[in-house]
């Protein structure tokens, strides 16, 4: 049975959807005022390495959790970073294919671009940036 600090960190990973350790330690410092950043490291490695959680790959960022542990594809804004899970049609990832003339791994594409809360703030400036994705109200 998984601990209490394990059976925490992956409701908090549950409820934010994709997030650094460094972001998970500081929606956890809450709930969990004990538990170190290293104990956050040494828990989702456990996690990742039994497929509970997956990562997504990142540009320096550092390893990105995500909730999801099978492949799928991922949008990640270049402005704010933020990530939001998108299925990719397998008409496209076969025209993308072509294209290349190879086969794409199948652990998941990355779309980048700026997302529509970032685009929105460049184009009004009086609107401070929100985060995203949204939160549900």
């Amino acid at each position: 049975m998984p601990t209490l600090q394990t059976r925490t960190v992956l409701a908090t990973l549950a409820r934010l959807g994709h997030a650094s350790n460094l972001e998970l330690h500081d929606a956890l410092v809450d709930q969990l005022p004990d538990l170190s950043l290293q104990s956050v490291h040494r828990i989702t490695a456990r996690l990742l390495e039994r497929g509970q959680i997956g990562s997504v790959p990142s540009d320096g960022r550092g390893a990105i959790l995500d909730t999801r542990p099978e492949p799928h594809d991922h949008f990640v804004c270049t402005k704010c970073g933020g990530i939001v899970d998108i299925t990719i049609p397998p008409s496209a990832l076969d025209a993308i294919q072509a294209q290349l003339g190879t086969h794409l791994a199948s652990d998941g594409l990355v779309v980048r671009g700026t997302c529509a809360v970032c685009r929105t703030a460049a184009t009004s400036p009086a609107t401070p940036a929100a985060e995203y994705p949204p939160k549900d109200s």
